[in-house]
């Protein structure tokens, strides 16, 4: 058990117990909004996207996602709907918390374990803005030669504006996304940072229990 389990170590810890505070708050925020603009609709239809699922505007009276899927069949884009990489958001997120967690204890093959750990928390920031930048694609680009406007394919802006006929798409980053980048941050600079601090530290009260110098 020795070699197994070890005591947590300071500045590991600590960058654990704030990456995993800040990757499940992130679960209850969404990560990106899109607003829809048109002349029926001149405050705009908002929708956000959580990790796992699509969310109207809750301070209006639209059925946003549904209004929006509406316009969207005018240039032939297909409805908003979940997409199957949602599914695997929570159970990624848990998996990913417990694997941090048990980092602090766990002694074999430490740095092995704790690579993975940062790799998991990077791999979730990227995957995100990789699958959402696919699906942009695909929903811009797979249009319906039958629809009643005929437009060329095009690419919603991961952050921007776009004008498409008359509408207006302005798209960013929401809350939920700088916490699982931060999340990813805290877990890779807070280690060496902490660590660098604790012997500066130690080294400064060091020198002056030496000096005699009063602590």
């Amino acid at each position: 058990m020795r070699r197994i389990l070890r005591r947590p170590e300071g500045p590991w810890t600590t960058a654990v117990v704030v990456g995993v505070a800040l990757l499940l708050a992130s679960v209850f925020l969404p990560l990106w909004q899109m607003n829809l603009k048109a002349p029926q609709y001149p405050k705009g239809l908002l929708m956000y996207a959580y990790g796992y699922k699509f969310a109207d505007n809750p301070r209006t009276t639209y059925n946003d996602i549904n209004e929006i899927s509406n316009l969207n069949h005018y240039i032939g884009m297909k409805p908003i709907k979940k997409v199957a990489e949602m599914n695997v958001f929570l159970p990624g997120v848990a998996a990913l918390a417990l694997l941090a967690l048990a980092s602090t204890v766990v002694g074999w093959r430490k740095r092995l374990v704790r690579l993975l750990v940062v790799g998991g928390f990077w791999f979730a920031v990227l995957f995100f803005l990789a699958d959402l930048q696919y699906w942009l694609y695909h929903y811009g680009h797979d249009l319906d030669p039958h629809a009643p406007i005929r437009t060329s394919p095009f690419t919603p802006k991961l952050v921007g504006a776009l004008k498409v006929w008359n509408f207006t798409v302005e798209t960013r980053f929401a809350p939920g996304f700088y916490l699982l980048l931060g999340a990813a941050l805290a877990i890779t600079i807070l280690p060496p940072a902490l660590a660098t601090l604790k012997t500066w530290a130690g080294q400064r009260l060091g020198g002056r229990a030496l000096t005699g110098v009063p602590q």
